[in-house]
């Protein structure tokens, strides 16, 4: 079969399963489970690869699920990625498959991305005979919670077989449904927390020279760690820190003793990271000092910045050519400030994210993470379509590598 047989075949495939996929999304929406908690979520999927015939691992990292599709022939070995949580939110948007769950929602996509990475499976299984290696599909839980990646990796959903590369997609209402934004190199940020604890001396406001005023200092610091991104960081770089909560005192005549500030450094280099750091720590310390008090400073890291891999992003564009017009594969040209745990697998293999578009076209659909989010269907039969044109071209063989 060659390349137009089998884009053929995948566009048969993917319209003969459609309804079924997105049957399985609006399953998947009504049923939300937060993160590491998907246990209604695991045994769905695992019934659903046991179904289509992969090799099924349960409990992976916690919830997770992993599928082994082995053709039992030799060939590459690669992995598609979903992810499984959703979040804390009460959905407003009145569809006829909401959530059942007060409270809880699918407000990321993750329904979408377990449908999509299940139809693939499914489609898959149909083409065996004209694959070549081994395909591996992650279910991953607590992508929202920081650790589901790194709980999967070290559970070794990578290994058995070694996994060489690694694709996911990912849902945005900022592009419309029937295009897809790519990027080679970065495309995320990291987001690292920070916390910092201001420490004084309490008094009565009657006598504030008796005490160390921890809110002032915090103000002080505050002002201060403005400093960073104008002169330490380069114009040239994307970065940004932000002092996002601030809470201090008790009562309106006390001087108070304490006082702790959160904030998140968003960047894509690892060296501005350090730099943030560094001067953040330095400034809190030495001004807190200098007026009194004491500061101590937290950093907790977050996810690395997403990182898609150069040639495997060119194969991912050109056999999303074979499937879609290439006026609608758009080049993203800046990383999102936004952060995704798949930067973990990243660091491990090779690997590429892209976003599939699911705004309908009067523009309708919510931002993520609100609760009137709501994408348009149509996108997950081409997330299907792409995904499935990728995996035969990596795992074809020499009936399709001319």
């Amino acid at each position: 079969m060659d390349k137009v047989g089998y884009v053929e075949k995948i566009k048969a495939l993917s319209n003969k399963y459609g309804g079924t996929i997105i049957g399985w999304r609006r399953r998947l929406h009504e049923h939300p489970e937060l993160s590491f908690e998907e246990y209604e979520t695991s045994a769905f999927i695992s019934a659903r690869l046991d179904e289509i015939g992969c090799k099924v691992t349960r409990n992976v990292g916690g919830t997770g699920v992993t599928g082994l599709l082995d053709t039992k022939r030799p060939g590459p070995v690669i992995a598609f990625r979903a992810d499984m949580d959703a979040l804390p939110i009460s959905e407003s948007d009145g569809v006829p498959f909401a959530s059942k769950k007060p409270g809880v929602m699918h407000a990321c996509g993750h329904d979408a991305h377990m449908a999509i990475i299940l139809g693939l499976a499914k489609l898959l299984s149909e083409c065996v005979d004209e694959l070549n290696g081994t395909i591996k599909f992650i279910f991953q839980p607590g992508e929202e919670a920081n650790g589901g990646a790194r709980r999967v990796i070290e559970a070794g959903a990578l290994e058995n077989p070694s996994v060489e590369a690694i694709f996911a997609l990912h849902m945005v209402p900022d592009l419309l449904s029937g295009t897809i934004g790519v990027r080679s190199g970065y495309v995320t940020a990291t987001d690292d927390n920070v916390i910092i604890r201001v420490k004084g001396v309490n008094a009565h406001s009657s006598a504030p020279q008796e005490g160390v005023n921890a809110v002032l200092l915090a103000a002080h610091i505050v002002t201060a760690l403005q400093t960073i991104s104008s002169t330490r960081i380069s114009p040239f770089d994307i970065a940004t820190f932000s002092i996002c909560t601030i809470k201090g005192g008790e009562a309106q005549n006390v001087i108070p003793d304490y006082a702790e500030m959160t904030g998140m450094i968003r960047c894509i280099k690892k060296t501005d990271k350090l730099i943030f750091r560094e001067n953040i720590r330095k400034i809190c310390l030495n001004t807190a000092q200098a007026l009194g008090g004491s500061a101590e400073v937290e950093f907790i890291d977050g996810y690395p910045a997403v990182y898609n891999d150069k040639k495997y992003t060119k194969i991912l564009m050109d056999s999303s050519a074979m499937i879609m017009d290439e006026a609608d594969i758009i080049e993203i040209p800046m990383p999102h400030m936004g952060s995704e745990d798949f930067s973990y697998y990243q660091e491990q293999i090779p690997g590429v994210m892209f976003m599939l578009g699911s705004n309908w076209k009067d523009g309708r659909s919510g931002p993520l993470h609100s609760p009137a989010f709501n994408i348009c269907e149509d996108s997950i039969p081409l997330g299907l379509k792409l995904f499935a044109s990728l995996a035969f071209t990596l795992c074809a063989g020499e009936t399709h590598s001319s």
